[in-house]
């Protein structure tokens, strides 16, 4: 029981109040047990005497007549008994039966009077009936059950008030509290009120707007955080995958390289023959360096910045730079190259960048198509996107899944026969990465179409 009131602030208040009202209540009722009853019976005493006093000097020189009207009179208007007599006759003013047992305790005036029309003189003595200040006492004491019971009551019904008003706002701010340490930011104290409860209030509720903010801003940024993180990683796992990719395509070259170096050095066999393997040997070494070269571009790329590097340039000039650079290999194959791209379109890109993703877009879809195949590029205000479309040939979806790997052939038609370094769609994937840029490769009813969703 003590326990659940200690954790009980509605228990505690109701308690405080309950206790310091009885408490005050009784105290008051015993200040006026005490002092009432003599203040009281100095009050009425002193009163008495001054209008006893008034009463003996109104009787000098009034007849006998007037003299008991002005008695009786007296004890009507304050509550007296009077005896009035002498030697050969007494009357009395009053009801002297309801004061027969208490005449010792009685405040009594006696003097001598004597009327105008008899010499004769007589004694008057005023009794006052107005209750002692010890049967007030006595009476106050006989209320005190009836007055303890109101006094509890009273007390119980403040206390129950009290607690009520004072603690069920702490009571809500306390939920609402408990609620904050759960991170739910979503409540507010609603009150009107302007005490310091409606402060308090009122604090709550802007902290909690300001922490739900930055709650908020916090989540964002984690979850860019998050985002961030695991784009590191994969870019990580990449780089690995890169440089696991690029030792192996090197290590072919570089083989055969060596290889043909060192038969012609010791004369072996055919090899003696230089003018027959020396060009095959450097065509080896050109094939090397272009490679490194395109993986140096590539790092280059990957940590370049082209903000400050990027113009407004029209889509249909530069697909037309391409397609007349690449003319040359498209007659080779007999490929027919239409271009069909709104004369208003314009980007925001790296010029020389963007210029050679494009051209490795439209230079693959060339170089993997058949004789006598066509190559569509495609582009209208309304969707923004550009659509590289060669006709003739088709994927794998597994190898649609892996076409922006490093090094990575989906088919013969892919292998090195056909000129390439197996870097050109990663080298696109980069730069268009890095003006973030949406694309992907997908197979269509004619043959594999290249989406590039402009900015």
């Amino acid at each position: 029981m003590r326990k659940k009131i200690s954790n009980s602030l509605s228990a505690k208040v109701f308690l405080w109040v309950f206790t310091a009202l009885t408490l005050c209540s009784i105290l008051i009722y015993g200040i006026v047990l005490i002092f009432v009853p003599q203040s009281y019976q100095l009050t009425g005493s002193k009163q008495f005497e001054n209008n006893a006093g008034a009463l003996f000097s109104a009787l000098e020189n009034k007849s006998y007549e007037e003299g008991t009207t002005l008695i009786t009179n007296f004890c009507i208007e304050n509550n007296a008994v009077a005896m009035l007599g002498n030697e050969k006759n007494s009357v009395t003013f009053g009801d002297f039966e309801t004061i027969a047992d208490d005449l010792s305790t009685a405040q009594t005036y006696t003097t001598n009077v004597t009327f105008s029309e008899d010499k004769a003189s007589y004694t008057l003595s005023v009794i006052s009936l107005t209750k002692t200040a010890s049967e007030l006492f006595s009476l106050l004491l006989r209320f005190i059950p009836l007055v303890l019971t109101v006094i509890l009551l009273l007390s119980a019904l403040s206390a129950l008030i009290c607690s009520r008003v004072i603690v069920a706002p702490i009571a809500k701010i306390s939920q609402i509290s408990k609620r904050m340490t759960e991170l739910d930011m979503t409540w507010r104290c609603d009150t009107d009120r302007k005490d310091e409860i409606g402060v308090l209030s009122s604090s709550l509720d802007t902290m909690a707007a300001r922490l739900q903010s930055t709650m908020e801003e916090l989540e964002t940024a984690n979850q860019q955080l998050t985002k961030d993180v695991k784009k590191f990683q994969r870019l990580e796992e990449q780089h690995r995958n890169f440089f696991a990719a690029v030792s192996h395509e090197l290590k072919t070259p570089l083989t055969i390289l060596k290889g043909q170096l060192e038969n012609m050095i010791l004369g072996f066999g055919d090899y003696q023959n230089h003018d027959k393997y020396l060009p095959q040997a450097l065509k080896s070494a050109e094939d090397i360096e272009y490679l490194v070269k395109e993986i140096l571009s590539i790092t280059k790329m990957e940590t370049m910045n082209i903000g400050s590097s990027l113009e407004t340039l029209s889509l249909t000039d530069m697909v037309s730079k391409v397609v007349i650079e690449l003319q040359p290999l498209a007659t080779e194959k007999d490929i027919a190259i239409f271009q069909n791209i709104s004369e208003d379109i314009s980007v925001s890109v790296n010029r020389n960048l963007f210029g050679k993703a494009l051209s490795n877009i439209i230079g693959n879809a060339i170089r993997h198509s058949k004789a006598d195949a066509k190559v569509y590029a495609d582009c209208d205000t309304d969707t923004h996107i550009l659509v590289v479309e060669n006709t003739g040939v088709f994927l794998d979806e597994d190898n649609l899944e892996n076409m922006f790997t490093p090094f990575y052939r989906a088919d013969k038609s892919r292998s090195k026969a056909t000129g390439g370094s197996g870097l050109g769609l990663y080298i696109v994937k980069t730069i268009l990465d890095l003006h973030q840029m949406e694309y992907q490769i997908t197979n269509t009813d004619k043959g594999v179409a290249f989406y590039l969703k402009l900015n």
